[in-house]
């Protein structure tokens, strides 16, 4: 039984934006190359086809509108608790999150439905949409690092 402990980590507003548009690209890629198609198509015929209008109108304005909820979501004041200092202790298959204001949370390993990484941190999804961050860079050493993804079953 090894127990690790992160150093205390935080989400950036500004990462997370990133995260949840990069996020968003590749789950609904088909939905953005459906667009994308709609527009090349439409756009010549727009100012003679009122249907082709409504069409690029859609077309140009989906994407903004996506950009602005996830941007609202981010920087909303209810929202604020995503951004706290945390730190995580990784003890046999329970992985133990404490922030700075005293909150802990205990979760099972067995309890994610999907552990996804990227570069620099791993996404740890406790539902198709609702995922803990933890950076790569907050572990001690690669030893800790290792030994929290061999806890979780991560491939590198």
């Amino acid at each position: 039984m090894q127990k690790i402990t992160t150093h205390p980590f935080r989400l950036e507003k500004a990462r997370y934006f990133s995260l949840l548009l990069q996020l968003y690209a590749r789950r609904k890629w088909y939905l953005i190359v459906l667009i994308i198609g709609v527009l090349a198509l439409y756009i010549p015929k727009a100012s003679s086809d009122s249907v082709a209008g409504v069409f690029v109108l859609f077309g140009l304005l989906y994407f903004p509108l996506i950009i602005f909820r996830f941007y609202r979501w981010v920087y909303s004041k209810e929202n604020a608790n995503y951004f706290i200092e945390s730190q995580l202790t990784v003890e046999d298959s329970f992985l133990y999150f404490k922030d700075i204001n005293g909150n802990e949370s205990k979760i099972n390993t067995s309890s994610f439905v999907k552990v996804g990484q990227t570069e620099k941190e791993y996404l740890l999804y406790v539902s198709q949409n609702n995922f803990s961050y933890i950076p790569k860079a907050a572990f001690k050493t690669d030893e800790d690092r290792e030994h929290f993804e061999k806890t979780l079953n991560i491939t590198s």
